[in-house]
């Protein structure tokens, strides 16, 4: 018959394990990533040079700017009630100094596990398209920022919510769309400085 406090360690290591293996079952499960946020598209008419020059005159003069957003939830089992994506667009007039163009909104929306989405949208840019061509050394660059906050759902319940932000400088070609096909991370929140 074994010593009496052999078996009241051996329930006492027992515990001490079942303790540690549910504390790392519940780090993990309540562990979430960030969704990642990118800007997959942009195309802004009046600097499309490729058009022939009775159409161009026409696209000079439209102020829109078109944009897709790409957010991908990496999470495996944990969903994300995003809030209004609220996104800034910029026009760089120097290395460090841009101009606003206007904002727009993703109305929020509710992303399940391991998806991803793609929300278009559009805005006019005030005071007509010359504001959308300012030029640094002969390039257009843009300022792309967005902020939003999120809620996860773990399960049947959902977190407190969480701020997210970031930006990119985007490099405008002579199509008027992106100079990278790539889709660009909005997810430095470095200077605004090219």
């Amino acid at each position: 018959m074994a010593p009496k406090h052999d078996n009241c360690c051996s329930r006492c290591i027992g515990f001490l394990i079942a303790i540690g293996l549910t504390a790392l079952f519940l780090w993990l499960s309540l562990r979430v990533d960030e969704p990642k946020c990118y800007l997959d598209y942009i195309y802004v008419p009046a600097l499309n040079k490729t058009l022939n020059s009775s159409s161009n005159s026409t696209h000079n003069k439209n102020a829109t700017i078109v944009f897709a957003l790409k957010l991908a939830n990496e999470n495996k089992d944990k969903g994300i009630q995003y809030d209004d994506v609220l996104l800034s667009f910029r026009v760089f007039e120097s290395v460090n100094t841009t101009r606003p163009l206007g904002n727009a909104t993703v109305e929020r929306f509710y992303q399940g596990h391991k998806k991803k989405a793609t929300k278009r949208g559009n805005f006019t840019v005030g005071g007509g398209g010359g504001n959308l061509t300012a030029a640094l050394d002969g390039k257009v660059w843009y300022r792309v920022d967005y902020a939003t906050a999120v809620k996860y759902k773990i399960i049947f319940w959902y977190t407190k919510r969480h701020r997210l932000w970031g930006g990119a400088n985007v490099e405008i070609g002579e199509w008027g769309t992106k100079v990278n096909r790539k889709a660009v991370r909005l997810g430095g929140k470095n200077p605004v400085v090219i």
